[in-house]
């Protein structure tokens, strides 16, 4: 192709690019801003459940990357580009990731329930907790994303799903100097805590 015959096609498509540019810089513009809307509000909430960077930032680059495929993917549509095949492409994969969210969403019901239950804080490590219903009794002595850790008496663990919290009618019996969830959701052992005293026949579930 000659110089001329490209100056040609190049100032044929000069009008219609220069009329894409002030869409394309928006949409660039409310990818930037939607990205920081996005960094800013997860740090909020690590802050707020005293999580580290480490522990958000898988989260934050997966937002990230999609937040940059879409701007991409829409930038590229609105300079004229066949995009069909491309977003079929993009909506598959959201189809197969939501499929997995669905797959997993009894391990996602347990990690929302230990980002609420930090926040709420219903309890404390150090606490005494029974759930009547499960026939389930202890003293709260670890946290993470899918369990809560009870000692019994006799030193017997008891893991119960943090879901379960929000599902069962359960007894808190508090008790001075505990630790705060955040702070042992972040701890990689069991808090050090006394197993609680045998139940009276009075209070079979402390």
């Amino acid at each position: 192709m000659k110089i001329e015959e490209l100056w040609i096609r190049l100032s044929a498509l000069m009008p219609s690019l220069i009329a894409a540019l002030p869409v394309a810089i928006i949409i660039i513009l409310g990818g930037v801003l939607i990205n920081l809307v996005v960094s800013r509000s997860l740090g909020l909430l690590a802050k707020r459940t005293d999580l580290s960077e480490a522990d958000i930032l898988p989260a934050r680059m997966a937002l990230r990357w999609l937040v940059r495929i879409v701007v991409v993917v829409l930038v590229l549509g609105v300079f004229g580009f066949e995009l069909g095949g491309l977003w079929a492409l993009v909506t598959t994969v959201l189809a197969m990731i939501a499929i997995g969210f669905v797959a997993v969403w009894s391990l996602l019901s347990h990690t929302s329930a230990t980002i609420l239950l930090v926040i709420i804080r219903p309890f404390q490590v150090g606490d005494d907790i029974a759930v009547p219903s499960e026939n389930v009794s202890g003293r709260v002595i670890d946290l993470n994303f899918f369990f809560t850790t009870l000692i019994d008496h006799e030193g017997s663990e008891w893991r119960v799903p943090n879901n379960l919290f929000f599902q069962k009618v359960f007894k808190r019996t508090r008790q001075p100097a505990g630790t705060s969830l955040s702070t042992q959701l972040n701890n990689p052992n069991p808090a050090e805590v006394k197993p609680p005293p045998a139940p009276t026949e009075d209070d079979p579930l402390r």
